[in-house]
């Protein structure tokens, strides 16, 4: 009877094995670059997770479910995932033959922040870059000129050095947008706080293993359940072997006792 009790459980025990590492969806429609990066810093962190294909070159990330929270959390530290630069036609659709002066000019100016945006946005170590433009409209009559203006607004990660490429940063502008002059542009950089990018920690040596910090205790939890199964079930073999057996009483040529 313990024995088959013990069998039951460990066969349970065993079933229940590939539902502990269970994966959930992290983020879905990512690009393919994203998605690979986004596993990269995941991997590094010892954060269990995968990417899947989907539709149209589309990719899904999924992680741990236990460790959702600290995925998300270090993800948006890294400055993932990457913002989505929108067209300029999804955003103001030409609905009618004919479009109003105003709304070419909003297509025109968010068109070229946009573009900008994107190619700073590239820069190694930058998080998180905008661009915001200020382009008066000259009017027939008015002899006041006002000059076009840039504001330049980069978020990177510590350690990185681009104090020495604002020039280069100014001069992409610049040459990006037409009538913005160099003396007009000024650029705003922000390094991520220090405690958010944080180190991984160095992986544990459990035996000819090496793990993560955060599963040691689930790995010596499910060794010592698997020793007490396997012990519990040799003891029913050995109880089963070396128990005391009746002996069959003899019978005569009639059949009775």
């Amino acid at each position: 009877m313990f024995q088959r009790t013990a069998r039951r459980v460990l066969w349970s025990l065993v079933l229940a094995l590939p539902l502990a590492g269970c994966k959930v969806e992290l983020y879905s429609g990512l690009p393919e670059r994203d998605a690979n990066a986004m596993l990269a810093v995941l991997l590094r962190h010892h954060i269990d997770s995968d990417k899947q294909a989907g539709k149209e070159g589309a990719v899904t990330l999924r992680v741990d479910e236990e460790r959702i929270a600290e995925a998300v959390d270090l993800l948006r530290d890294y400055g993932y995932p990457r913002d989505k630069f929108d067209s300029i036609g999804a955003l103001f659709p030409k609905e009618g033959l004919i479009s109003s002066p105003l709304e070419e000019r909003i297509r025109y100016i968010y068109a070229l922040s946009q573009e900008v945006s994107q190619t700073l946005s590239q820069i190694e170590g930058v998080i998180t870059a905008r661009v915001h433009l200020v382009m008066p409209e000259g009017k027939p009559f008015d002899k006041t000129v006002v000059p076009a203006s840039a504001s330049v607004f980069i978020k990177h990660r510590e350690g990185t050095e681009l104090a020495a490429f604002v020039p280069q940063i100014k001069m992409i502008v610049n040459n990006g947008i037409q009538g913005l002059t160099y003396d007009k542009i000024s650029v705003a950089l922000f390094p991520a706080p220090a405690d958010a990018l944080v180190a991984p920690a160095p992986l544990a040596e459990v035996g000819w293993l090496r793990l993560a910090p955060a599963s040691v205790t689930s790995f010596w939890l499910l060794i010592g359940t698997l020793l007490t199964l396997a012990l519990g079930a040799l003891s029913g073999n050995i109880y089963q072997f070396l128990r005391p057996r009746k002996r069959a009483e003899p019978t005569d040529a009639s059949g009775a006792r």
